[in-house]
């Protein structure tokens, strides 16, 4: 206790209106609200930080695994598709399988696999063949959505690979 240069003993009154604990709760309950608010932007923060890093991690996966398709595939299939036939085609064969989930239309060499394939496939239309019974295969219906899938996602590649070379 040092002297203020104040010679008056009494206290100072406070004009404000409020008690001091009064203050101190409204103090107390702002700084409460504060770190809460806080607490909850740096949970949100690392959530958000979680699932970019998931996201980057399984596209970064799913590159690896098309890669190692593709792979395949040229060993498998030529990387023309020199080695490929009517059989190819079957719901059996890993042939569409494989073309279906490596495929990007940024890719040269996608893009003249894709083409060989079309024209495969409009040399059997031109003999009279119908593509959905040459990817079915004998008259299976129990493979019916796999085929109409299969038939959907080439289309779609083809619309892709069409979309690209503009």
């Amino acid at each position: 206790m040092f002297f203020s240069g104040d010679p008056s003993a009494r206290k100072r009154v406070d004009l404000g209106g409020r008690s001091n604990k009064e203050r101190d709760r409204k103090v107390l309950l702002d700084q409460t609200r504060e770190e809460r608010r806080r607490r909850q932007a740096l949970r949100l923060q690392n959530s958000s930080a979680t699932k970019i890093q998931k996201f980057f991690r399984g596209k970064k996966v799913l590159e690896l695994a098309r890669s190692e398709v593709r792979k395949n595939f040229y060993s498998t299939f030529g990387e023309r598709c020199e080695r490929i036939d009517w059989n190819t085609f079957g719901t059996n064969s890993d042939f569409l399988r494989q073309l279906l989930f490596f495929f990007n239309a940024n890719e040269e060499n996608d893009i003249a696999i894709l083409s060989q394939v079309c024209n495969l496939l409009s040399q059997y239309v031109k003999r009279g063949g119908d593509i959905v019974t040459l990817f079915a295969g004998a008259n299976d219906s129990s493979l019916e959505p796999l085929v109409a899938h299969r038939v959907k996602k080439l289309t779609l590649i083809c619309v892709q690979a069409v979309y690209q070379k503009r």
